[in-house]
């Protein structure tokens, strides 16, 4: 039995291209109830699992901050992300490495392939869930990657932006690549007036998927379970490296640079540099450290209490 259902014929044309919704049954296979996922957190290596408490600025930045989780099982975890607390886990590559989720992943694969015709790009592919609880959020930032959010329990709200320099600045997305930050960006409610989709609301059975690198926020209504798959293609990577090079002529030596305006052979001389820099030195001269500002307490009250003195994540 398919997992993805009413694909229209055409989708497999917008696939990539445009926002599209697509329904789907992931929930019917018992893998995302309370209990399976309390099991599926017992079961995965602490260091794929970012636990975040998310602290919701009126401006920007939102900011994820790391909770360390380390000694709390996944029940402690489930009942923590149901509390009114604003929480977020994002449990990395589980769809990977565990064989229940790893078997779905493989079915999802073959039914993109079947319903597009394109399987390559996903060679790479990571399949993540997100938990959240009903007063967290996603503040408005770009993936550097390919990502389909399968959403599968709860009601939130998604929003998509265009991929525009008034919604993507250069200098934003390159701080994305450098790893300066995770993924947000500055964000104004004035930009909703140009949102492409504003809002979705998602109650479950939703495939929602949008053109790499645009812009988007979530807001969630309820406690929230999602899926979702990230992964690098030829294209991306191109841009990626690219703008990794106009990054660092930016910051290290205080130049100017445009990707929306260059040139294509500009972006081929930039996206080979780049791609090259990445392999030698990659992000770490520029990725800011990730300091624990949280403690998840098994039989607390309230679950997360911050820590005297912050701490980088060891877990």
């Amino acid at each position: 039995m398919d997992l993805i259902k009413n694909w229209a014929e055409e989708d497999a044309q917008d696939y990539g291209k445009r926002v599209m919704i697509v329904e789907h049954i992931l929930n019917d296979t018992g893998l995302f109830t309370d209990e399976a996922l309390a099991e599926m957190l017992d079961n995965q290596p602490n260091h794929l699992i970012d636990f975040q408490y998310v602290v919701n600025e009126p401006d920007y930045p939102d900011r994820q901050v790391t909770v360390d989780f380390s000694g709390a099982d996944g029940a402690t975890m489930i009942a923590a992300t149901k509390s009114d607390l604003p929480i977020w886990i994002n449990v990395r590559e589980v769809m990977n490495v565990q064989p229940k989720y790893k078997k779905v992943l493989d079915q999802l694969h073959r039914e993109l392939e079947k319903y597009t015709g394109k399987n390559n790009d996903r060679a790479n592919c990571r399949g993540g869930i997100l938990l959240s609880s009903k007063t967290a959020r996603t503040p408005y930032h770009a993936d550097p990657t390919m990502t389909h959010l399968w959403h599968i329990r709860g009601h939130k709200k998604a929003w998509v932006y265009p991929k525009t320099p008034e919604f993507l600045p250069d200098e934003a997305y390159e701080s994305i690549i450098l790893g300066e930050i995770d993924e947000d960006m500055p964000w104004t409610a004035k930009l909703d007036e140009g949102a492409i989709v504003a809002p979705a609301d998602l109650y479950g059975g939703e495939l929602v998927l949008w053109p790499i690198r645009s812009p988007h926020r979530v807001e969630n209504v309820t406690f929230c379970v999602s899926m979702v798959m990230e992964f690098s293609t030829k294209a991306s990577a191109f841009t990626n490296a690219g703008m990794f090079m106009n990054g660092v002529l930016r910051r290290k030596y205080g130049k100017n640079p445009s990707w929306y305006d260059a040139s294509a052979p500009e972006k081929l001389v930039k996206a080979i540099i780049g791609r090259t820099m990445l392999k030698i030195a990659g992000r770490k001269a520029y990725r800011r450290k990730d300091m624990v500002q949280y403690k998840l307490v098994q039989d607390a009250k309230d679950f997360v209490q911050a820590v005297a003195t912050p701490y980088e994540r060891v877990h």
